[in-house]
């Protein structure tokens, strides 16, 4: 074998080697994406026999028990600089307190299908403060998939709007959540990539638990002690499988991806979340939930698809110095 038939050789394994790595990233973020998907399900079950606080102090409660039994087998650097502290509070008090709270309080009047679609705009936020913040560059064909995305939830809306979801206040509280889902998001991206993800995961979890249990009251040990069987298990699904399990496979995949383009591909959630409301809370599936729910597949397909050539189509919002 020449120089030129060994180099095409190695070439090709590299070339399988990145798209076993691409489907095995992808592979990650659909089940991410179903997890977290019928994490709004679980919720709205949740907060059916749990007050939005008393879910929120049990959910993480559990989870942190869960990150505590995963410790030992972390093999990375779990002490923190004295400068990345206050940006691991900032975690932890956006993630844990900001965005649970306000999202389990707006479920309490909205469906879990319109929580979904309105968390969907959190994303949008991650990509404006990843280009301002991290100086990320935001290609046209992310920018169309973004308006794609838009557009989808808009028509998705019109599907879980109706008589028993009427006011304000519960749509309010998700735009809150979306927000506080963003500056989280942003903000650990610089943490994981020092420190890794499940270090970063575990550290907000543990912070962040402690800062919620002064709002333990006797409300909280009494729903506890009464909580029926499937209280139980929305709130072990809550805590096991989408926090534990998924807020790790996340900030693995924030540390393998940009920011903005992690964050269009998780438009998939809120189409999970719809169907999931459909046959297990029996929410209306109309043809405005199938037409919104095809542009927000287009808009993952559209992120998700490489072109040749398109590399330098794009543009970038940097902060002003």
């Amino acid at each position: 074998m020449n120089f030129i038939e060994t180099h095409e050789t190695e070439i090709k394994k590299r070339t399988a080697s990145q798209i076993i790595l691409k489907f095995k990233g992808y592979t990650l973020l659909v089940f991410l994406s179903i997890i977290w998907g019928l994490a709004f399900v679980a919720i709205r079950e949740a907060v059916l026999v749990l007050t939005p606080i008393n879910l929120t102090l049990l959910r993480w409660i559990i989870a942190s028990a869960g990150f505590l039994v995963i410790l030992p087998f972390i093999k990375a650097k779990m002490k923190f600089e004295r400068k990345d502290i206050p940006k691991l509070l900032v975690m932890s008090l956006t993630n844990v307190a900001g965005y649970n709270i306000a999202l389990n309080y707006a479920e309490t009047s909205i469906s879990a299908g319109l929580a979904a679609l309105l968390i969907s705009f959190g994303p949008v936020f991650i990509t404006l403060l990843s280009a301002v913040t991290l100086k990320e560059r935001i290609g046209i064909r992310i920018g169309l998939a973004l308006l794609l995305a838009i557009i989808g939830t808009l028509f998705l809306s019109f599907t879980s709007i109706g008589p028993g979801y009427t006011g304000i206040l519960g749509p309010v509280e998700v735009i809150l959540a979306a927000v506080s889902y963003a500056i989280f998001t942003v903000v650990s991206k610089p943490l994981v990539h020092k420190y890794g993800a499940l270090p970063v995961t575990i550290w907000m979890a543990l912070a962040g638990t402690v800062m919620i249990i002064p709002l333990i009251s006797p409300s909280f040990i009494y729903q506890v002690e009464v909580l029926p069987t499937i209280g139980w298990i929305s709130v072990i699904y809550l805590a096991i499988l989408s926090t534990v399990l998924g807020y790790s496979l996340f900030y693995v995949l924030v540390g393998r991806n940009l920011v903005s383009k992690l964050s269009v591909q998780l438009y998939i959630v809120p189409v999970v979340s719809v169907i999931g409301g459909a046959i297990l809370l029996k929410e209306d599936v109309t043809a405005f939930t199938i037409l919104g729910g095809a542009f927000l597949l287009a808009a993952v397909g559209l992120t998700t698809m490489k072109k040749k050539g398109d590399s330098g189509y794009s543009f970038q919002i940097r902060k002003n110095v």
